[in-house]
């Protein structure tokens, strides 16, 4: 009897063994495929260096048009992390120590990273990807924040911002500029995740702000924004920078 018992335990043991061997050899990265140096492939405006993004059921797929190597290259390794919503990815080529170059298209797919928890995708600093939801917050057709961290760049640090608050999943905005009444004002809000390891997480805020009205007078219009695009994962607040200033948004 002992020794059946000793015999069933080395079976459980080895597949268990096994199966712990299995799961750590598992790559974060899965179905990486490259195509051999395309050094007669001409560059274009269209083609050089787009990327594709395409949520699966596996998780996001990326497809890396003319992705630029070095003409000694044999993989493509890649590596991400993935803080905050924000999916930070890095390609290099390997070997990398060629003096000439060549374009070479490259697909691989991160497993377990589903669209509603990613706000922005980099690859080797570049942004590729950013949620902008086109559709409005509500029945009261109020627009949601835009989250776009390559348009953010753009955008100027300084407005005409003069009060901010935040109702439920609202932030309200009151805008003075000159003009005639602010009935023609077109302001847009933008939102980009801050990379620093802090907490709550913190999302840098600008607005898009057109005028065109030529009047003296200095009227003022408040806006407001449905923020629960916002909302990450992990975590019920986080922290939004307006012109430096924070203001905590807390969600259920």
């Amino acid at each position: 009897m002992k020794k059946v018992v000793l015999w069933l335990g080395l079976v459980v043991f080895l597949a268990v063994s096994c199966s712990n061997k299995e799961h750590e050899q598992e790559p974060e990265v899965a179905n990486v495929n490259f195509t051999p140096c395309q050094q007669t492939k001409a560059k274009s405006a269209e083609s050089t260096g787009e990327v594709d993004v395409e949520f699966t059921n596996e998780g996001v797929k990326i497809t890396h048009f003319d992705f630029e190597v070095t003409c000694d290259f044999s993989a493509v390794n890649v590596t991400h992390t993935f803080v905050n919503g924000v999916l930070n990815i890095i390609q290099q080529s390997s070997p990398n120590k060629a003096d000439c170059i060549c374009y070479t298209d490259v697909s691989y797919t991160i497993i377990g990273i589903s669209q509603s928890e990613v706000n922005v995708i980099f690859i080797n600093d570049e942004q590729v990807y950013c949620h902008n939801d086109k559709g409005n917050g509500d029945e009261d057709d109020i627009p949601r924040v835009i989250l776009c961290c390559a348009t953010f760049g753009e955008l100027p640090a300084t407005n005409q911002i003069t009060s901010h608050r935040i109702e439920g999943d609202y932030l309200k905005m009151t805008i003075c500029s000159s003009g005639c009444d602010g009935s023609s004002w077109v302001v847009k809000l933008f939102a980009c995740p801050n990379d620093a390891a802090i907490y709550p997480p913190l999302i840098d805020l600008r607005i898009s702000f057109e005028n065109y009205e030529t009047c003296a007078a200095v009227p003022c219009r408040e806006f407001s924004f449905n923020i629960e695009n916002l909302q990450m994962q992990g975590t019920n607040k986080v922290q939004l920078n307006v012109l430096g200033n924070s203001i905590l948004y807390e969600y259920d």
